[in-house]
């Protein structure tokens, strides 16, 4: 669904669906898709971007005002088409702008930008977020990209820069029941399905700027860096082939939270006029040569 445009510079190339700005390949012309290919029943999405919320809403609804909304988990931005407004060899932004359709859902006027920008290792991909109306506008956005496993979810682990306390906060039914599970202080964390029965593994405020996926063996898949994110969530499902790494600026709803959206934990604001531009990156670390 939608059309692929293609990105390339000296070292690697990518792929981008115009359906969702969606990244469905990274990798080089030696080195396999490091992302998760989609042939098989578990998952129908690679990498979706969650705009305007992140994570599930509670009763898939919100309040505004006096108004009460549905919107369903992640945000609408993964299921429409975006436009390019520029593109390269090796980069490209699309966008989509609020429009009567999104209204309905979500009543603020917007421009959303999504770019992509290779580099010598991996890919730069960055959220640009404009409110273009006459009030303030609460949003939250993400990544979601799943990498391709190749053997059992207990051969990879976890590294992050820094030793941590790995604490996660409980979904329930996809909502924060309040409740949390100590895993200790460690600059990793091994990866087994038991992690998952529970939905996502999600530490908010993270203290950390990089997290690694790697095999038992030492091999690196993939390094994420950001330098800002508010939460991270890992993710897959039982028996896939993948292992989802995300790099979150607000979560889900709580199980007693409000409903009201300027006082949902998380969010973000911006006054009319305001632009806010965030970002991460890919690093890989295969033989380029």
């Amino acid at each position: 669904m939608g059309a692929s445009i293609k990105l390339q510079n000296q070292f690697l190339r990518a792929a981008i669906n115009l359906y969702g700005a969606e990244l469905t390949f990274l990798g080089n012309e030696t080195n396999r898709n490091i992302l998760w290919s989609k042939q098989t029943d578990h998952w129908n999405r690679v990498a979706p971007n969650l705009f305007p919320i992140v994570g599930r809403l509670l009763n898939d609804s919100y309040e505004l005002g006096e108004k009460s909304y549905k919107l369903s988990q992640h945000g609408f931005a993964r299921d429409r088409e975006f436009e390019v407004v520029e593109q390269t060899d090796n980069s490209l932004r699309l966008r989509l702008v609020s429009d009567i359709q999104s209204m309905d859902i979500y009543p603020f006027s917007f421009v959303f930008d999504v770019r992509y920008s290779l580099t010598e290792n991996g890919i730069s991909i960055s959220y640009e977020t404009q409110n273009t109306g006459n009030e303030p506008m609460y949003y939250s956005v993400g990544g979601h990209p799943a990498f391709q496993l190749n053997d059992p979810l207990e051969n990879y682990y976890l590294e992050f820069d820094e030793a941590i306390q790995l604490e996660r906060e409980e979904l329930q039914g996809g909502y924060f029941s309040g409740e949390t599970s100590y895993y200790g202080v460690s600059n990793q964390l091994n990866l087994g399905e038991e992690l998952f029965e529970k939905d996502a593994f999600v530490l908010k405020n993270p203290a950390f700027k990089s997290v690694s996926l790697k095999h038992q063996n030492g091999e690196t898949l993939v390094q994420m860096n950001c330098e800002n994110w508010t939460a991270i969530g890992f993710w897959t499902k039982k028996g896939a082939p993948f292992i989802c790494i995300e790099p979150w600026w607000g979560w889900a709803d709580h199980a007693d939270s409000t409903g009201k959206l300027e006082e949902k934990a998380g969010i973000r604001c911006l006054n009319p006029g305001e632009k806010e531009r965030l970002e991460y990156e890919l690093k890989m670390h295969f033989d380029f040569h």
